[in-house]
């Protein structure tokens, strides 16, 4: 039997039920990140509104209690960025997505975890507590080591490290201080690489997708193994390109018909990311508008489920301003249910102001 083709609409609206965009869920920050596998934190304050987005009744103080707490950390993680995750995700996964002896640094050279001992070496002694990676690059300088932010890259790649939090509106300061997980959590990550639960958790919040999807989202190598591992608990279907896309089978697929409503998810936020074809959630017409050289990732508006625009919230005056830069022309009805989520945005992080909003 063929397999079931999905449209575009149709791999949205799925992405959105999963990502919690198409409604907003009764759930703590501790829930949605566990379902989300974390969320993408390159900036401290994107965390907060980007689970705004998805959470019924979210209250930023929920999300600082359980940072201030250590159930949620800040560290290295997916594609060796910046992600904000639950410690017990943290610890679980941590050895799946840093595998391996070989490791490919900044401009290309190739290179083995153990001629990098030296560089761990004095990483483990400086991060045995908080410090900032800046200091640790001055005590590489100091041993007389070359290329000091790449072998600092190195630690940060190869070493658990977590950020320490700080008493901050949004957790953490940015650059901060690292140091390694068991001397903040008490607790080490798991020696064993888990990569199939890995997988199975991305398509539980991504999927459908394609191994190609897997490995850009985690970056891990070599995936399609897996796939094979966890057969007994997938489905697939084809994309309207003809790709074979790949599902767990229990997995939310509500169709292309269910309305979507307008949604603001933050910069950097993996709704736009998790996905090597991003038409299921980024028309083709505006892609050029949202790419970037410089790997920077703009705040987006989401309407009838697709990227319509950028965002940015202003605070700095007494009247909190959300700017809407439109890349098409929205109905009265869109822009009437878009002013009213923006003014609420708003109102979330700034209570006491009275929001305007404003298009370009």
């Amino acid at each position: 039997m063929p397999d079931a083709t999905l449209t575009d609409r149709d791999l949205n609206r799925a992405l959105l039920a999963r990502q919690m965009l198409l409604e907003r869920q009764p759930l703590t920050p501790m829930e949605a990140l566990r379902r989300l596998v974390g969320v993408q934190a390159q900036l401290p304050r994107t965390p907060f509104l980007g689970l705004w987005s998805r959470l019924a009744g979210f209250k930023p103080e929920d999300l600082r209690a359980a940072i201030e707490a250590h159930d949620v950390v800040r560290a290295t993680a997916m594609r060796g960025t910046l992600y904000l995750m639950t410690t017990s995700d943290f610890l679980a996964f941590r050895a799946s997505l840093r595998s391996g002896e070989t490791m490919a640094l900044p401009g290309g050279t190739k290179t083995t975890v153990g001629e990098l001992e030296p560089v761990l070496a004095l990483a483990r002694a400086h991060f045995a507590e908080p410090k900032e990676f800046e200091t640790f690059r001055k005590s590489l300088e100091r041993a007389g080591f070359s290329d000091i932010r790449i072998m600092a890259y190195a630690a940060r790649q190869l070493l658990p490290l977590v950020q320490a939090a700080s008493d901050t509106p949004y957790g953490f300061s940015p650059g901060g201080e690292f140091v390694l997980a068991k001397a903040y959590l008490g607790q080490d990550v798991a020696a064993a690489p888990a990569p199939a639960e890995l997988l199975r958790r991305y398509l539980a919040a991504w999927g459908p997708a394609t191994p190609a999807d897997f490995s850009g989202w985690s970056g891990l190598k070599g995936v399609a193994p897996l796939f094979d591992e966890i057969a007994g608990d997938i489905v697939t279907f084809r994309d309207a390109r003809g790709k074979l896309l790949y599902d767990l089978k229990d997995a939310p697929r509500p169709g292309g018909d269910i309305p979507a409503p307008p949604r603001f998810v933050p910069d950097f936020d993996a709704v736009t990311q998790g996905h090597q074809d991003r038409a299921r959630i980024v028309p083709a017409q505006h892609a050029p508008r949202i790419a970037s050289k410089n790997l920077q990732v703009p705040p987006m508006l989401l309407v009838d489920g697709f990227v319509a625009g950028t965002w940015r919230l202003e605070t700095k005056s007494k009247t909190p301003t959300v700017m809407v830069t439109a890349f098409e022309k929205f109905s009265p009805k869109d822009r009437q249910a878009i002013e009213a989520e923006a003014i609420a945005l708003a109102k979330a992080f700034e209570p006491a102001a009275e929001p305007a909003v404003v298009f370009a």
